[in-house]
């Protein structure tokens, strides 16, 4: 009667065990996918011409775009999605003296993070028509030369 019993206990354990601590995958359920945050860099350049090469600031210094151009340190980039959400911002950072003696621009870059989830993006930056991309085109970097007219041009 003792041995009956004792079988009795060993195969109630096992089959306590066997119901509720084998994970599902094990159980040959297709395991769960959780989604993970694809992040997307934004980053690239933009020239501004300095109207005057010889009272431009040395080659290969630091720089701010002139006065009278609509690039400037600082200022405000929005990405938005294909819904037209913003789903980041970034700002406009310090720049360097590129050129020659003739001619000489203050290259001011950005970088920053967005949600990649999207397969279309719009950037705005500061008060210059929106730039549409897909994806992949943001990935590739982004580089512009703003024009005398205050445009942006596409490197």
């Amino acid at each position: 009667m003792r041995t009956l019993w004792a079988y009795g206990a060993i195969f109630s354990v096992v089959g306590l065990v066997g119901c509720s601590g084998v994970p599902e995958e094990a159980k040959g359920a297709p395991p769960t996918v959780t989604p993970s945050a694809v992040m997307l860099s934004i980053s690239g350049g933009i020239d501004v011409a300095f109207p005057d090469a010889g009272a431009a600031p040395d080659l290969y210094t630091p720089c701010t775009p002139p006065p009278n151009a609509k690039t400037q340190l600082g200022q405000e980039m929005r990405v938005l999605d294909d819904k037209g959400t913003v789903i980041g911002t970034g700002k406009i950072k310090g720049g360097m003296t590129l050129g020659h003696a003739l001619f000489k621009v203050c290259s001011v870059d950005f970088s920053f993070k967005v949600p990649g989830a999207s397969e279309n993006y719009q950037l705005v930056i500061g008060d210059f028509a929106p730039l549409n991309y897909t994806r992949e085109g943001i990935r590739r970097g982004l580089s512009y030369t703003e024009t005398e007219d205050g445009a942006l041009v596409v490197q």
